[in-house]
């Protein structure tokens, strides 16, 4: 099934110099994410250990870590610069329709859709499934047309979510008020823009295009490329990522 999306990218115009190309291979690559805010005082150490991922090896291979930035603590006296209210009815729906809670919190992390607080017992990383998932690729030309294909061979026809995902790295913030206030709060592996869309799997296969419009790639920060795909409950099939060119 092939589908068209516009996605647009609300920062200043820029041009991909070269094609990146990203794949998965055929073994599971585990997304983990984190839902944080600048405004929660019980933030910045998971930050932090987020951070470090940067350097550990199987980075993008097998797993990738994302950070969503909530809105919900805004009120206590600092705007976090990278909410969005998108990531905090994305962390409700994994409490509500997930694991039937009623509840979120900052820091959380969630490893292939289940609640990984292993992390606060100081567990340093968790366990990762090697299982096979079907190869996930992604290609992004100069022009900005991404392609995405998959090929399941245990999956003959079944409607998932694609999820896009611009991550971007080497933040610092002075925050000065709130929770934080006079700390400088650095961050990494920061989703910038997700976006979530409907497709299906058929006769083993999807096949996706988009176009991004309107990215801009400030001086001395990274950005990385993230698609993965899900069922309609969110539990992950496979994901793909690999910094943009």
């Amino acid at each position: 099934m092939k589908i068209v999306l516009l996605i647009f990218i609300l920062f200043s115009n820029i041009l991909f110099a070269d094609e990146t190309v990203i794949k998965s291979g055929d073994k599971k690559v585990t997304l983990i994410e984190l839902y944080t805010s600048q405004g929660c005082s019980s933030c910045p150490p998971a930050d932090k250990w987020l951070s470090q991922l940067k350097n550990k090896d199987g980075l993008f291979k097998t797993f990738i870590p994302l950070a969503f930035h909530v809105t919900y603590w805004d009120f206590i006296g600092w705007k976090d610069i990278f909410a969005n209210s998108l990531n905090d009815n994305r962390q409700r729906n994994y409490s509500s329709k997930v694991w039937k809670k009623n509840s979120v919190y900052t820091p959380q992390f969630i490893v292939d859709t289940k609640e990984y607080r292993q992390w606060f017992n100081g567990q340093p990383f968790p366990s990762l499934q090697s299982n096979y998932a079907g190869n996930l690729e992604a290609k992004l030309n100069e022009n900005k047309d991404l392609e995405i294909k998959y090929h399941n061979k245990n999956i003959k026809n079944k409607k998932v979510l694609v999820n896009i995902a611009i991550l971007g790295f080497d933040y610092d913030f002075d925050i000065k008020k709130g929770e934080n206030k006079s700390r400088i709060l650095e961050h990494d592996f920061v989703v910038l823009k997700h976006i979530q869309k409907n497709a299906s799997i058929k006769n083993h296969n999807l096949e996706f295009e988009n176009k991004l419009y309107q990215f801009k790639k400030e001086p001395n920060k990274k950005y990385a490329l993230v698609v993965w795909l899900s069922d309609e409950k969110y539990k992950q099939l496979q994901a793909v990522a690999g910094y943009i060119n």
